[in-house]
């Protein structure tokens, strides 16, 4: 089918929770998801409070519901338990973009989806390039979410001069990479051409390949 599927608002950078498995409220952590009366909730914070004497203190959690896009928040006993949501994740071949909506297809059954650009982030869209590898999660055959590599290889298509006289090592120029023709922040050495690491979620420079 192509494009008939529901996305929610979940970043992803791996699976968090399996069927059935339930773990202590003090061990929740941000980004995990839980599952709550058919309600799939992602922890955007989480603190514990010491407690006095003998009290076993408690878990603030802050949540956002993955459907609605409402917050909510509880109080927990650090050992009450909570159920973790199945994710399933399978790799899709993007394909192209319209600007608002992209296509990706799966690299063995071929089936296409579509989904909102939005989904990866502001920074990560911009690193998005033919042939990139997506990872898109589903929660029992409803698709949630897709996802750029923590990294990503692009090459340089214009860079900044370097500024004479300074050290490279400590000099940073802006460079545009990518389709996108993203900018990014390359040290000194960096020229039009190379091809570069860079980290999706930050969008900072992490090394040069050549």
């Amino acid at each position: 089918f192509l494009g008939s599927c529901a996305w929610l608002g979940v970043p992803c950078r791996g699976i968090d929770g399996w069927r059935g498995v339930t773990t202590a409220a003090n061990e929740l952590r941000v980004g995990a998801i839980v599952q709550r009366d058919g309600n799939l909730l992602k922890v955007t914070k989480h603190s514990y409070t010491q407690g006095q004497a003998r009290s076993s203190g408690n878990v603030q959690v802050e949540y956002r519901d993955l459907r609605t896009g409402g917050k909510v928040q509880e109080r927990l006993s650090p050992s009450d338990k909570v159920e973790r949501a199945s994710l399933e994740s399978e790799e899709y071949d993007y394909l192209y973009d319209d600007g608002t909506t992209a296509t990706a297809m799966h690299p063995v059954s071929f089936e296409q989806i579509e989904f909102p650009l939005d989904e990866l982030g502001t920074t990560a869209r911009r690193f998005l390039a033919e042939g990139c590898v997506l990872k898109v999660l589903s929660f029992e055959g409803e698709r949630i979410s897709a996802s750029l590599p923590d990294e990503v290889e692009l090459e340089v298509v214009e860079a900044d001069p370097s500024v004479k006289g300074e050290s490279q090592d400590k000099q940073f120029k802006a460079a545009k990479v990518g389709e996108h023709e993203a900018v990014v922040r390359v040290p000194a050495f960096v020229e039009a051409g190379d091809r570069i690491v860079v980290d999706t979620t930050s969008g900072n420079f992490v090394r040069r390949v050549r």
